[in-house]
C-alpha cells in the first residue's frame, strides 16, 4: 500500500526507507565540519611536532695539511662542493660554484683554470674571473686546522666575497693578498 507521497507503506523492514534530501544534506554538513575539524587538529599538532631538514653537511674535516700537494685537489668537489688550493706559503677552499647561474664548473690542471661548461665562464686558481658572463669572482669557504686532531676544517657555509674590480684583460678580478685573511687562508 502505497502512502500519500507515492512511497511504499512501512512494510516493517529497517534500512528501506529512502533517505531524503534534508537527510542528505545533513550528512554533507556533518561530513564537511568533521574533516575540517579534523584538519584544524592535524595542523595543530603538527605545530608542535619539529620539521627535519635533511641538507648535506657544510663542515668537513679533510685530513692533514701534509696530505696536500701544490696545486688544485678536486677529491671534494663531488662530496663537499669545494676545491682545495695549496700555494708555498698557505692554504685556501674554493666553493665550486659558478657565480653565473650555479652550476658546478670543472677543473682544467693543463690550462690552470676552471671552467663552467653550461655559460662558459672561466676563473683561475685565485677564483678571479678571466672570461665569460660570471659577475663576481668564485667564494673562498672559511678553513681551519683544528688544535686537537691538526685535521683541517672547512665550513662552506662561511664565505668571503670582497668586492672586485674590473681590469681589462681580467673580466673580474680581486688581489690575491686582499683574500689571503682568516679564516679563508691558512699558512702552513
Amino acid at each position: 500500500m502505497k502512502d500519500m507521497r507515492g512511497f511504499e507503506a512501512d512494510s516493517g523492514k529497517a534500512g528501506d526507507e529512502p533517505v531524503t534530501r534534508r537527510d542528505f544534506f545533513t550528512l554533507v554538513g556533518w561530513g564537511g565540519f568533521l574533516a575540517a575539524m579534523g584538519g584544524v587538529g592535524l595542523g595543530s599538532f603538527k605545530f608542535y611536532v619539529p620539521t627535519v631538514l635533511y641538507e648535506p653537511p657544510t663542515t668537513f674535516k679533510i685530513g692533514p695539511p701534509k696530505d696536500y700537494g701544490l696545486g688544485v685537489d678536486v677529491r671534494w668537489k663531488a662530496i663537499g662542493q669545494f676545491w682545495v688550493v695549496r700555494e708555498e706559503k698557505g692554504m685556501y677552499a674554493l666553493v665550486s660554484i659558478c657565480r653565473h647561474l650555479g652550476c658546478t664548473p670543472n677543473w682544467f690542471p693543463d690550462q690552470e683554470r676552471f671552467r663552467c661548461p653550461c655559460h662558459g665562464s672561466i676563473y683561475d686558481t685565485n677564483g678571479n674571473v678571466r672570461g665569460g658572463p660570471a659577475p663576481r669572482t668564485l667564494w673562498r669557504a672559511a678553513i681551519s686546522i683544528d688544535p686537537v686532531d691538526g685535521q683541517i676544517v672547512v665550513n662552506t657555509s662561511v664565505r668571503q666575497d670582497p668586492d672586485p674590480k674590473s681590469i681589462e684583460g681580467i673580466a673580474v678580478y680581486v688581489e690575491p693578498e686582499g683574500r689571503k685573511v682568516e679564516p679563508f687562508y691558512i699558512s702552513v
